[in-house]
């Protein structure tokens, strides 16, 4: 049901050498079965009800005189105006009504401040009237902020389904309390095989979000109220267009829950799991099997698993063994790929070892410009030279790539940095989000060829 290929970035390592890196590409594409079938999808939205949420982000709203404290922060009481909780309103109804959800589509709504509860559980996506009547419940809340308790609402709905495409679509305005509650619940909805996106607008947490999303091998967003500067915003006027495309993937994930087995040989140890297209998370490696996320029809998904390998002599050698299973919801089957085996050639001298695998290394490439945003954002205020130097770097990969969208984002922060020495926080948001988003396929002749041990350093940090 699966077509699997294993790539390395070199055919030959040199031997007897210490601390060496190995990155593999796996691509993954469903076979013409799976690919035509249509798993049921299981969605669950999580919605910030915080007090922030009513603040008017479209129209032109009227002062009334009356202020209000809300989250910490003073606010104008207004008429008139649409609030982002308004929008957030408008999109879930637009989805519903959209006519591209089936009997077999069912979603829940659960909406958290400083509480949470589920306005409506699983229900097919048909049942209109129903569904629309608990998102109109929205309104009758309000409060601070904890994520933790609005996940522990989604869990108990979502992690005993299975033989479907599972998801949890968050969407928030603010900090949470209660951090680290997340982050571990985080692990918890890896384990069941529960995307999250992600969805941030106004003063959220990116790293957290960010956190959430590659930790469950979901995606992420920065969604700004005002018309957008970066490709790689999402305008909140254009939201309920992005949840009918978020549930549209869902529906083309034919294959679920994919896991992967891996047994090194002594010496080889995996250090890293990266899905690198059709968009880029981060696995995290806590036991095994490593929960990998799901494969979309049509399409390759493509993954970078890097290893550290020990010194070894001159020889042809077997360094681990791959093994995965997943689920077809489309056709009620689980599917297991026979083992695969990491085999790499051990050169005396450095024959041979310099050459690499163009295709492989522009996934690396790719990986990375995310690292070097992320350092950029964390000592921009500190030491701005040192920010616009690594965002300098990601800008020449990023142009090397060709992902377009990602070069205009950098190419705004950089600007930024030069004339204010700083990076803004709508900025860092965009640019850390925006890393993790979409990117692009990589052809085996790209651009510059690399063919030394110190082009790879330069590219890895190894």
């Amino acid at each position: 049901m699966l077509n699997v290929s294993l790539t390395p970035h070199r055919d030959f390592l040199p031997a007897d050498t210490p601390e060496q890196r190995l990155f593999l590409m796996m691509k993954i594409r469903p076979q013409a079965e799976a690919a035509q079938s249509r798993p049921s999808t299981t969605f669950s939205f999580l919605i910030d009800t915080s007090g922030s949420m009513y603040e008017i982000v479209e129209g032109n709203p009227q002062p009334t005189g009356v202020t209000y404290t809300s989250d910490g922060k003073q606010y104008d009481q207004v008429t008139g105006g649409i609030t982002k909780l308004d929008v957030v309103i408008e999109s879930l109804k637009k989805l519903i009504n959209s006519g591209r959800l089936t009997q077999e589509d069912r979603l829940a709504l659960i909406r958290f401040d400083d509480q949470a509860s589920t306005l409506i559980g699983l229900t097919p996506a048909t049942e209109i009237s129903q569904i629309e009547a608990a998102i109109d419940q929205l309104r009758q809340f309000s409060g601070g902020t904890c994520l933790g308790r609005g996940m522990e609402e989604v869990l108990s709905l979502l992690g005993n389904q299975s033989m479907t495409s599972r998801r949890a679509l968050i969407f928030t305005d603010g900090q949470t309390i209660g951090e680290a509650d997340c982050r571990e619940l985080a692990t918890q909805f890896a384990q069941s095989n529960i995307p999250i996106t992600a969805l941030g607008v106004g003063d959220y947490n990116e790293d957290l979000l960010l956190h959430l999303s590659d930790t469950t091998g979901g995606q992420c967003g920065h969604i700004v109220s005002e018309p957008p500067s970066s490709p790689q915003q999402i305008a909140i006027a254009d939201f309920p267009n992005y949840i009918i495309q978020a549930y549209q993937q869902a529906q083309t994930e034919v294959i679920n829950n994919i896991k992967l087995n891996i047994r090194a040989v002594k010496g080889v140890n995996l250090t890293k799991i990266t899905r690198v297209y059709p968009d880029q998370a981060e696995y995290p490696l806590t036991s095994l099997p490593y929960p990998i996320g799901n494969a979309a029809a049509g399409d390759d998904t493509i993954y970078i698993l890097e290893f550290a390998v020990d010194s070894r002599t001159s020889s042809r050698a077997r360094i681990a063994q791959i093994g995965l299973t997943y689920d077809i919801p489309g056709l009620n089957r689980r599917g297991e790929q026979p083992p695969l085996n990491v085999v790499v050639q051990f050169l005396a001298g450095q024959t041979g070892a310099a050459q690499v695998n163009q295709e492989v290394m522009g996934y690396v490439q790719q990986r990375n410009i995310g690292k070097l945003v992320g350092d950029a954002a964390k000592v921009a205020d500190q030491n701005p030279e040192q920010a616009e130097k690594l965002l300098e770097t990601a800008r020449r990969m990023t142009v090397k790539i060709g992902n377009n969208d990602m070069l205009e984002s950098l190419n705004q922060a950089s600007d930024e940095l030069r004339k204010t020495r700083r990076i803004s926080d709508n900025t860092r948001k965009t640019v850390k989000m925006g890393s993790r988003g979409k990117t692009v396929k990589i052809d085996s002749d790209i651009n510059e060829q690399l063919s030394s041990d110190e082009a790879i350093r330069n590219l890895t940090g190894t």
